[in-house]
């Protein structure tokens, strides 16, 4: 019976810690935003290479390259990762509502003037992805309407996975493809 009185109150003590801890007030210094597709119609699919690209074993510009594409020659874009390092802060200029989930409707935050934001991946039409307290959104008019809110002061890559018709695959940083661009 002492037990199970004492492994409870270490339940309770433990979960009473865990509630009371604030969520982060910055993100980490290096964010990686997967399946994002960083501008207005961007879309994985069928592209074509317009110069010599050289096609990695992983996301790292020193691993080993499994393929060189030609210019020319079509492959399958499967999907992309957004990797944000050094998000870049942007203060809100005044009180509004925004911040959108994918499993959410409407915007989630209610955001005052003065609180910070960190920018983590441009979407297309003045919207990106952004940081706030632990989660991320994707921003809404409100925050597109506001001055200096891109997501242009950070560093980005951007690293696709393309996938030949043998059905070898790899990743590249190049942005040198036709058929990203699902508006032409």
């Amino acid at each position: 019976m002492r037990s199970t009185r004492i492994a409870a109150l270490v339940l309770v003590a433990s979960s009473s810690v865990h509630a009371a801890t604030p969520a982060p007030t910055a993100p980490p210094r290096v964010v990686e935003s997967f399946g994002v597709c960083p501008f207005e119609c961007c879309t994985y699919r069928e592209w074509t290479a317009d110069a010599v690209i050289p096609v990695h074993h992983k996301r790292d510009d020193n691993s080993k390259v499994l393929f060189t594409l030609e210019p020319g020659q079509k492959v399958m874009a499967v999907t992309g990762v957004v990797v944000t390092e050094k998000p870049m802060a942007i203060t809100v200029d005044h009180d509004l509502r925004d911040g959108y989930l994918d499993n959410k409707t409407g915007a989630q935050l209610s955001l005052r003037k003065g609180d910070v934001i960190y920018a983590l991946s441009p979407l297309g039409e003045g919207a990106y992805q952004f940081w706030y307290r632990g989660k991320v959104y994707k921003s809404g008019e409100a925050l597109g309407a506001m001055p200096d809110n891109a997501a242009t002061g950070s560093n980005l890559s951007w690293w696709k996975q393309v996938k030949l018709q043998s059905g070898k695959s790899g990743w590249t940083r190049s942005e040198k493809f036709s058929g990203a661009d699902a508006c032409g």
